[in-house]
């Protein structure tokens, strides 16, 4: 294949990436602080290396800003998700599903903590602390199900995703060698 069919290929995976976190975003809206995000960054980062997954998880952030608006949760989306790539990224070679299961449930607990964070500029410390100790509830719901959600869906997806990106020739780098 050539370099512009590869191009094409990794634009379409992104695509579908965040067409995918999109939906999963929507279906899910009514229930708080249940969502397949999490999981979808763990699982693409796993298949499709950090490269793909960071530009899926930005052009997911640009679509929701656009779709409900710029403020402060923007600034939220634009640092956590990139930062649940990076974590993802880090245990990667990781065997056992416990590891992505316990990633996703801790990054659902400290959601909150870390929202808080982008209000500090803005509001002081004070408000960042209130903000996040008001949520606690929330981020515990956030916790819980991103960690049932991962225990049952990490590795039917992985193992469906490892087989599409080989077959389409779009598997990470760490996947394509090992």
């Amino acid at each position: 294949m050539g370099k512009a069919g590869r191009q094409i290929r990794t634009l379409v995976t992104i695509a579908a990436m965040v067409a995918v976190m999109e939906a999963g975003k929507f279906l899910l809206n009514a229930l708080p602080n249940v969502e397949v995000i999490t999981l979808l960054v763990i699982v693409y980062t796993k298949v499709f290396g950090w490269r793909k997954t960071l530009a899926a998880v930005l052009l997911f952030a640009l679509l929701e800003c656009m779709w409900w608006g710029f403020g402060t949760w923007s600034i939220v989306y634009f640092y956590l998700w990139p930062l649940l790539v990076w974590l993802t990224w880090l245990i990667r070679k990781q065997k056992s599903v416990w590891a992505y299961v316990l990633l996703a449930g801790t990054f659902g607990l400290a959601f909150g903590a870390l929202s808080s964070a982008a209000s500090i500029p803005l509001f002081g410390w004070k408000t960042a602390v209130a903000w996040w100790i008001s949520g606690i509830p929330y981020d515990l719901i956030h916790a819980g199900s991103n960690t049932v959600i991962t225990a049952l869906l990490y590795q039917p997806l992985v193992n469906a995703l490892t087989r599409i990106a080989h077959q389409y020739d779009v598997a990470g780098k760490e996947l394509s060698h090992g």
